[in-house]
């Protein structure tokens, strides 16, 4: 179904709906939002990815603006967790956009993942990585994770 024959489809209501899931920049609640519309047969989920991509470049002048991920505010979030971090952590995460950068904050004992402070879905990743490594070097802890050359293709990988 194309993104056209899909928007068409939907009711009225649903499309109000999306619209103000996508301008929220919430794209899984929007793909679920028309996967629940009662269209029928139910619309594919690759589908719905193609309209949610295609609905925020049509409303791309209304969405929400990002949060800042600058040094400072992400200082301020470390400065507010329940302990101080002993390391900032790196990580690679895929979604059906495409790679996000994930960067978070370990905290000292058995704590499990690291508390998240900031992701990045980009093709560029110089800044992310250096706003990572000098807030490591605010904060006095070390960063851990991958380094410059971005995501790993899953092939490439050795074992």
């Amino acid at each position: 179904m194309t993104p056209h024959e899909l928007w068409t489809a939907l009711p009225q209501e649903a499309r109000e709906r999306v619209d103000a899931l996508v301008v929220l920049r919430k794209r899984i609640l929007a793909v679920k939002e028309m996967r629940e519309s009662g269209v029928v047969p139910r619309p594919g989920l690759n589908d719905c990815l193609h309209l949610t991509a295609v609905r925020t470049e049509i409303l791309a002048d209304r969405l929400v603006p990002l949060p800042p991920q600058d040094v400072d505010t992400l200082a301020g979030k470390a400065a507010a967790l329940p302990e101080p971090p002993v390391a900032l952590e790196l990580e690679w995460d895929g979604d059906s956009w495409g790679w996000i950068l994930v960067l978070g904050a370990v905290l000292p004992g058995p704590s499990g993942r690291p508390h998240p402070l900031a992701h990045w879905q980009e093709t560029a990743w110089t800044e992310p990585l250096a706003t990572a490594r000098t807030l490591a070097d605010r904060l006095g802890v070390p960063l851990r994770g991958p380094g410059d050359d971005g995501p790993v293709p899953v092939d490439a990988r050795t074992e």
